[in-house]
């Protein structure tokens, strides 16, 4: 139930030009996945580490409402496979949810207003393809793979980036959730779900090497 992207710094025939490697960490965030009755879901979220990056993600106090960098996902379901005590949740690969990350200068976000989340300039979104949430007990692990549909360049720090040089390839998103809800006054979805996880780097794609 969960999702997200960066990087480039000080560095920039390694990090600007060159290639990060695969496996790599490319970013951590923090995120809510939100849930309605019939089974609907989106993730919104914040960056909170973005490799190569030296200039400050927040504005202020690190947290959700001084995060410069933000992301919202599509509204998604996700079709259960039951086995014993775990339960398994897959999304449909096509059309796969997109994820949409935004650089916000004034941020004030707050976890029941989703648009504070997705206002800002837009910097990059991707299609989180292949995914699948393996819930046991109190605990959820989201594991999926995404590709770049667009990106921006954008300036944090005084530096020029761009997302779609963090991972050429796409990325591979490893997501720990608690399964425990949490309120929420959003209108139609009215809990949510608490995680954090990271992106790896991937291999560069196919059509990258021709």
């Amino acid at each position: 139930m969960a999702l997200l992207a960066l990087a480039i710094s000080t560095m920039p025939m390694s990090a600007q030009e060159g290639r990060p490697p695969t496996g790599r960490v490319a970013y951590h965030f923090v995120a809510r996945l939100l849930q309605s009755p019939s089974g609907t879901f989106f993730v919104i979220g914040y960056v909170n580490f973005l490799d190569g990056v030296s200039a400050p993600l927040f504005d202020g106090a690190p947290g959700e409402k001084t995060a410069l960098m933000t992301f919202r996902s599509d509204t998604f379901s996700a079709a259960p496979l039951f086995n014993g005590n775990v339960l398994a949740l897959n999304w449909p690969s096509a059309p796969a949810p997109v994820v949409t990350f935004y650089l916000n200068n004034s941020p004030n976000q707050d976890w029941n207003q989703p648009n504070s989340f997705s206002s800002g300039q837009p910097i990059g979104s991707f299609n989180a393809r292949v995914g699948q949430i393996a819930i046991t007990g109190s605990t959820a692990v989201v594991t999926y793979s995404y590709d770049w549909v667009s990106t921006q360049n954008f300036s944090l720090g005084g530096k020029m980036f761009n997302l779609g040089r963090l991972s050429p390839g796409g990325g591979t998103i490893s997501n720990y959730v608690s399964t425990v809800p949490v309120t929420t006054t959003v209108s139609g979805f009215p809990t949510a779900l608490t995680s954090a996880g990271t992106s790896f780097v991937i291999g560069q794609s196919a059509k990258a090497d021709e």
